[in-house]
């Protein structure tokens, strides 16, 4: 990694160390995660898992209540594709490929369509729905860090009073078309936001342990003043 990105990756990581030290030994959640990582773009079109590889990482949570979280993480994983795995006869000519990593630094907003709390009963769950903003640093065809949209969808549940898991699916919209190292040869005047810039997605199962701090992790506590508002 080229010392201008590893400078910024410091940064970031130390204003969300600000963030999670402000709030610490609250109702927080510190977790792992393991699971996979897939491109899509000017290779991969649409295939959903495709050439699946490792992705690694960490996580914290900050549970505003049972509604609502902000969550810091930090994902690794490994991003491949090549033309030679399609039928196309353009793709197979062309002979493009990929092979690269990209280490995941997002900070996102989770909304629980359930009341939720890691310290709730064993088996207690919600599905929930997360999005915010983040930094992609590549190391693929070029070495690079861009901005990223995170958004995605999963369940979480808990193992026990302080143990939960998680099962997760995110997207990452970038603003960069050169990931796979070829950018779409569409005039200006024609290419799209969408379809245009290339995307990556991390999928996997997350273990989390719950860190408490007196009333704040009574359930009754947090039941009363969800409800009664």
């Amino acid at each position: 990694m080229k010392v201008g990105i590893m400078k910024k990756f410091i940064i970031i990581a130390g204003f969300l160390g600000i963030i999670i030290g402000a709030e610490a030994q609250k109702k927080a959640d510190l977790g792992i995660f393991g699971g996979g990582s897939y491109y899509l773009g000017d290779i991969n079109h649409s295939k959903q898992f495709y050439s699946l590889s490792y992705a690694l990482g960490g996580l914290y949570r900050y549970n505003l209540n049972p509604r609502y979280t902000i969550r810091g993480s930090v994902y690794y994983g490994n991003l491949l594709a090549n033309d030679q795995d399609f039928d196309n006869k353009f793709q197979q000519n062309r002979n493009k490929s990929l092979s690269g990593t990209v280490l995941d630094v997002t900070v996102q907003f989770e909304f629980n369509f359930m009341p939720y709390s890691t310290f709730g009963r064993s088996g207690e769950f919600t599905t929930y729905t997360t999005g915010g903003i983040g930094f992609a640093f590549i190391n693929t065809s070029v070495n690079t860090y861009k901005l990223v949209i995170p958004f995605g969808v999963g369940v979480k549940m808990n193992l026990g009073k302080k143990m939960g898991i998680g099962f997760e699916w995110g997207f990452r919209k970038m603003f960069y078309d050169m990931m796979d190292g070829y950018e779409d040869p569409v005039d200006n005047e024609y290419r799209s936001f969408i379809h245009n810039n290339d995307w990556y997605s991390i999928a996997g199962v997350s273990l989390t342990y719950k860190i408490f701090n007196g009333l704040d992790d009574c359930p009754a506590y947090w039941d009363d003043k969800v409800f009664k508002k």
